[in-house]
């Protein structure tokens, strides 16, 4: 992965979001290495689930990410991960705390069926977000959004970065090639 181009999108200089920041919203049960590397990282972060929970659930719950730019403990996670479908970012206003985005991302692990049924919702998969997401109407989206400025997720398996955003009030999907270091 080429770092330069993932921290332009992900960093982009948006005047309105100047001093925001980035989080990444890992899927645990992606790679039983995530919850490890995020311990270890040193990086700011939180559960999505609360409570006591048994450790297996635990190293595949989601976990939010505090990404700050030019850190290596983040660069180091990025490189480790883009490409892999471990999770997607969220872009919010400084303003925005790491609780305030954590509230609002547990209020969609859970949906319900027609029928009533109640099931997890694994939308922090890019591979779900990128399904998902575009099937949703203006007023869908922006609840999803809630107070998020951005969302972004890998694509095409890393080769691309899909950001979903408001722009006049309606959802806007740009997509931007990732460069990627060969191994």
């Amino acid at each position: 992965m080429n770092e330069a181009t993932l921290q332009n999108t992900l960093w982009a200089g948006d005047a309105e979001l100047e001093g925001g920041h980035v989080h990444w919203l890992l899927d645990g049960a992606r790679d039983p290495d995530i919850v490890h590397l995020v311990r270890a990282s040193g990086l700011e972060h939180t559960c999505l689930f609360s409570g006591d929970i048994h450790p297996r659930l635990q190293a595949a719950a989601p976990y939010l990410v505090h990404l700050p730019p030019g850190s290596p403990a983040a660069a180091a996670l990025l490189k480790r991960g883009w490409g892999n479908a471990w999770g997607i970012f969220t872009i919010a206003k400084a303003d925005i705390t790491l609780a305030e985005q954590r509230l609002h991302l547990k209020k969609f692990l859970r949906v319900q069926t027609e029928d009533g049924k109640l099931l997890a919702f694994r939308y922090y998969d890019p591979r779900v977000l990128n399904t998902y997401l575009p099937t949703c109407t203006s007023e869908e989206f922006r609840t999803f959004l809630g107070p998020l400025a951005r969302l972004v997720a890998e694509s095409d398996g890393g080769n691309k970065a899909r950001e979903f955003a408001l722009h006049d009030d309606a959802m806007r999907i740009q997509e931007y090639p990732v460069v990627r270091e060969p191994h």
